[in-house]
Parts: C-alpha cells; structure tokens; sequence
C-alpha cells in the first residue's frame, strides 16, 4: 500500500501479539468432546484435567501485568504503581432484582480480569431507589478522582432508577479519558467520523481483533501500523445497529477498508412498503454475499426462518466465511444462551466464535485494557518522558511498523517515522499518541 505520510494511530499491543507462536493457536481448541480445528478462542479455559490452547484473554492479560510490573525499570515510569489504579464499575438496582443478579455475575468476571492484569477493582452498588441528582454529584467525584483509571455504568439500571434515570445525559458526563466503556456519545461521535479518542468501544474492537487474528494466520494479511488486519477486499455483514455494539463496528469496519454490507436492522429492505417475505430475502441476498458475519443483532421480532431462533441459518452463510457472533440471547426457560448463528452453520464457516468463551472474553480483555491505558492518561507527562528518554526506539519501532505496511520509499517512511515520534512527545497532542507509541515500544524496552 502506498503512501506519502501515515497520519492515523500508530502502535498498540496487537503487534505483540501476533508475533507470538502461541497466537496461531486462538484458532483451534476442543470443545464438547469434538476436536474443533477452527473455534476462534477468546479466553483460556480449563476444563478437568483439559487445558485448553491459549486464548486471546489468555495471552493479553499477563503481558498487561508484565509490562505494569516493568514499570520500575523505566526511570520516568517507576513510580506509576498499577494496583493503586481502579477500574471503577457502577450497579444500580436492589439484590433481590434477577437483572442485577446476572448483572453482578458478570461485574465479578470483569473484576476478577482486572486483578489479573495487574490493576485494581472497584464497584460501587447503589439501591435502585438513587436519584439523577445523586448520581451526578458521585460522578463529578469520580470524574476528579486520578485514581480511577476508567469508569462505567452496568446497564440497564435496576427497578425504579431504570425509569427515572436517564442514563444517556448520565454517561454523557462520563470525563473522556475514563470513557472505558465508550458509553459518552462525544466517544462514540469520534470513533465515528474515525477522530483521535481516548478509547474505542469493547466489544466491537474485541470483535475487530479477533477477526483480524484469523486474517493474518489464515489469510497471510499484513498489520496496518495501529495494529489491526487490512479488511480491504473483504465484504462483511453487521446484523445489529445498537449504539454500542452494530453501529461502532460498522464505522470500525470502514475505518479498516473493508466493503461493508449493512447494518442489517429491522428496517432494512422495507422501502416502497415491502412485505416481510421481501425483507426476508434481502436478508438472505446480503448474507450469502457476506466473506465475514459480525452477529450483533440479538432479540428480533421475526427471524428469517420463522421456525427457528436463530437469525442466520446455514443456507444463508457464505461456504467458508469467518463468524463473529456477539449475541447472546436466552430461552424461555433461561438456561442456555444462544447467539445469532445457527450452529449448522459452522461447517460452512473457515472459522467461528461460540456462544460462550469468544466475544465475551474478548470484550473483557478490552475493557481491562483500556483500564491499563487509563492508567497511563492519568500519568501523561511521565508517558511522554519516557518516550523522549527513547526517542530512538520510538522511531526505529515506527520505521519498522510503517516499513512493512506500504512500499513507500526508505526516506519517506523515515521522515514519517520522525514525524509520528515527535506528535506521540509533544504535550499539545491528543494523548492516545502517547499511549499508543509507549505500547509499541514496550517489547524493545523489555529486552
């Protein structure tokens, strides 16, 4: 790919990643006494004496931890102690409540990842009779607390703060750099129109990552310089237009150069008063054109196939297109959760995520990371320190990314080089420069 100067974020920890062996292995794991050979694996999972291959959580985590406790052998870092920064989630709602029950499941799954990776845990539970006016006094706290790396609102609230709170103007006033969970509209507005941002959704970006891991194994794609596989060349489907999931993969997906077909939502295909059985084929035609599916639909009020729960079934599914399935939905009875997909699906696809130990796990994974880089905002000029201390490094791990996403020439990729270490220093940049550039240099550091 050509080009004169790179001007968009450069660095990230994917880098790292795929260039571990062990990243080859995400894809491919057992799974209910069948040896699967192309299970996108978004965690690591032990089961009895089975010990899975290691998963995308798997191998993040501990290299977050890794690199906090490398801290103290960066003299401008030594001082940033991990474990006094929190990752602060909010529950709203009262405990006899069956939604704040599974609510407080999932708060403990993420607090548990936190603690792996180095950082610390925090919830704040309040009953679900809090009023709007108490919950922007406790923001504005939070806000001006450097000791919260990022925080987030579990949502939907409970009972009666579930009605009365509007928690859209609530995470409207969420501080940008700990927008962990991109819950600020101003954050999703940027990841949008593809502006420099503190952070970028979770599950879209986790999605992003784990399809970029079965591009570059399988598909031999190179690493764009902010760390994510070109999608250039491939069509893919979005079913799902939500504001935090199917709307910001979709302007993720483009930002990334691939054709996007959708988002598919309920109103797709109903122009000139179509009926139902018209919209059910263009769902169809969209789908078998899709080389990859991203299931984020979730609850629909007619599925293509009325006979079935599931929205994509195997007759519309590409042979050999890569699934990403976000969804989880759940039965009347409320015991077994079911995505998108149609699991007759699968022997159709090159490579597919599961109900349980893909998305999610990946979703987790990110938003501890973003934890661990609103740990860094909060340290900015120490960030920036260190990387004047390695200026060097910085542009020869910039030459290196640059070098092998284009065919620009040896002094171009050089000056830009130059150019991106300088922006990453300089105090009046955005401040992702920063992070980003420190992620990318932290492998040479670390030799």
């Amino acid at each position: 790919m050509s080009y004169r100067e790179y001007k968009d974020r450069i660095g990230g920890i994917n880098h790292w990643l795929f260039a571990q062996d062990d990243f080859k292995h995400i894809i491919s794991r057992p799974f209910r006494g069948e040896d699967y050979t192309n299970v996108i694996n978004g965690s690591g999972i032990v089961k009895g004496e089975q010990k899975y291959p290691k998963g995308y959580q798997e191998m993040i985590i501990p290299e977050l931890k890794r690199r906090a406790d490398f801290f103290k052998e960066v003299p401008a870092l030594k001082d940033i102690n991990a474990e006094d920064s929190k990752v602060l989630t909010v529950l709203v709602g009262d405990k006899d409540d069956p939604k704040v029950a599974a609510s407080r499941s999932y708060v403990g799954m993420k607090s548990k990842t936190t603690t792996q990776s180095g950082l610390s845990s925090m919830m704040e539970e309040f009953p679900s009779t809090v009023t709007t006016a108490e919950m922007y006094e406790k923001l504005e706290q939070w806000n001006n607390d450097s000791s919260i790396s990022i925080l987030m609102f579990q949502l939907p609230f409970g009972g009666q703060a579930g009605k009365e709170i509007d928690t859209t103007a609530l995470c409207n006033r969420i501080a940008l750099e700990k927008d962990g969970d991109g819950l600020n509209q101003t954050t999703l507005g940027l990841m949008s129109l593809g502006a420099n941002r503190y952070y970028d959704c979770c599950t879209p970006s986790g999605m992003v990552d784990l399809s970029s891991v079965y591009l570059v194994r399988e598909k031999g794609a190179k690493l764009r310089p902010d760390g994510i596989a070109s999608f250039k060349g491939y069509e893919v489907l979005v079913a799902g237009r939500s504001n935090i999931v199917g709307e910001p993969l979709f302007n993720l997906l483009k930002r990334f150069d691939a054709t996007t077909l959708g988002p598919l939502h309920t109103g797709t295909g109903t122009g000139g008063n179509s009926d139902k059985e018209t919209q059910r084929q263009i769902y169809i035609d969209l789908s078998k054109r899709a080389d990859i599916v991203f299931g984020c639909m979730g609850f629909h009020p007619y599925n293509v196939h009325p006979d079935t729960e599931y929205f994509f079934t195997s007759d519309m599914v590409k042979e050999g297109a890569l699934i990403i399935d976000a969804s989880t939905s759940f039965r009347k009875d409320g015991k077994k959760p079911y995505g998108d997909v149609d699991p007759s699906a699968r022997s159709k696809a090159c490579a597919f995520t599961l109900e349980t130990g893909g998305v999610g796990p990946a979703t987790v994974t990110k938003l501890v990371h973003q934890g661990w880089k609103g740990m860094l905002y909060q340290n900015i000029d120490k960030v920036r320190k260190a990387l004047e201390n390695n200026k060097a490094t910085v542009v020869s791990t910039f030459t290196q990314l640059l070098t092998a996403y284009s065919d620009a020439s040896e002094s171009d990729v050089a000056a830009n080089a130059e150019k991106l270490c300088n922006r990453a220093i300089d105090p009046n940049s955005h401040p992702v420069h920063a992070v980003d550039a420190l992620e990318a240099i932290f492998p040479e550091l670390m030799k």
